[in-house]
Parts: C-alpha cells; sequence; structure tokens
C-alpha cells in the first residue's frame, strides 16, 4: 500500500524583495491579481489579469546619477536597470489605480509607440504627474486559461523634469478599450 502526503504548494513570489544594507523593500503589493469589468461594447464581463514589471521600481541605470550602494538589478543585461525608491513608494499605489481603471468616466490616453496606453493622476511627492503606462490584449485562448485579457503595467513613475515629458495622442475610455480589444477592433486614437 502506498504511502499518501500532504504537500503544501509553495509559491515563490513574484518580485523578490529588494535588500540594500539593512534596508528591505517588500514587492508583494506587485502580486498579479485579475478584476472584471462589465463590457457593454462586448456583451459580457470580462476577466483582466494584470501583472507589473520591474519598471515600476526600478529606472534606467545612468552611472552619472548613480550612488554608491545603489542596487543595479540586472547588470549583466544590455539595459541595466537601478532600484529607485521613489518609484517603489509610489508603486505601492498601482494595484488600486488600477481597480480604478474600471470606472465608465475613466479615460486612458494612447502612447506615440501606439502599442501601449498611459493613465496619469497628479501626486504631491514629488509633486506632478505620476504616469503608469500599460499594454492590454487579448488573452491567448489556449489550455485552462481564465482571462479575457491580459494587462501588463510595464513602468510607472513620477514627472522628472530633466527627462523628456512622454509623447501622448488621445484618450479612450478604459471599459470601451477593454471591450475594442477583446474583440480584436482597431483601438487607434487620433492626434
Amino acid at each position: 500500500m502506498g504511502h499518501s502526503r500532504n504537500r503544501t504548494l509553495v509559491t515563490k513570489p513574484y518580485f523578490q524583495p529588494i535588500i540594500i544594507g539593512e534596508e528591505h523593500f517588500d514587492l508583494s503589493h506587485l502580486e498579479p491579481f485579475g478584476f472584471q469589468v462589465e463590457s457593454k461594447l462586448a456583451k459580457r464581463t470580462l476577466t483582466v489579469h494584470v501583472t507589473f514589471s520591474n519598471h515600476c521600481f526600478s529606472r534606467k541605470y545612468k552611472p552619472e546619477r548613480h550612488t554608491e550602494g545603489d542596487l543595479i538589478l540586472d547588470p549583466d543585461t544590455p539595459r541595466p536597470r537601478t532600484f529607485c525608491r521613489i518609484r517603489h513608494r509610489l508603486s505601492k499605489q498601482l494595484p488600486e489605480l488600477i481597480l480604478g481603471l474600471n470606472h465608465p468616466k475613466c479615460k486612458v490616453t494612447q502612447a506615440a509607440s501606439r502599442r501601449n496606453w498611459a493613465y496619469s493622476i497628479r501626486i504631491e511627492d514629488p509633486a506632478g504627474p505620476y504616469y503608469v503606462f500599460f499594454e492590454i490584449s487579448r488573452a491567448v485562448q489556449a489550455g485552462r486559461q481564465k482571462q479575457d485579457l491580459n494587462l501588463v503595467v510595464e513602468s510607472a513613475y513620477h514627472d522628472d523634469p530633466s527627462e523628456p515629458d512622454p509623447v501622448l495622442l488621445g484618450d479612450m475610455a478604459f471599459l470601451i478599450l477593454c471591450g475594442k480589444t477583446y474583440l480584436r477592433q482597431p483601438v487607434a486614437t487620433k492626434r
């Protein structure tokens, strides 16, 4: 007779915590999650699966602004990133901001690349706009997938006066964008 064993499923965090010296930066707030939107256009409830990239808590590595002790996240790649304390702090509000898109009056703006979208809010510290860039796509219908759409938050950052402002095109209601993406309709906006 075989023995049965109780197995505990141990899941690895999406992002490992960042440790710099004695400081510990938790990233559990950026775990993937899902939410549902009511799409009048698609005539159904759509499930949106959300993931985040490390650009939500890191910035482009530049030797001239890198200080001793700053962590380089991917030093062996052609485009290394460095941990950003401000982006990390601001990233704690990202899940709530993404859930806030699920409102009939919420609009997002198409980025100049035409492959991603921006949602921006005004923040106090640092004062100015906070840009959240995301890509949304229809989920591949393979296997036991439970979502209709995939939303990847590619980057989120505060306005930096030393960097050029992002080039943004026209607006679209987020719920319309979800419906058009699901139905594979064109999503281009006017300039």
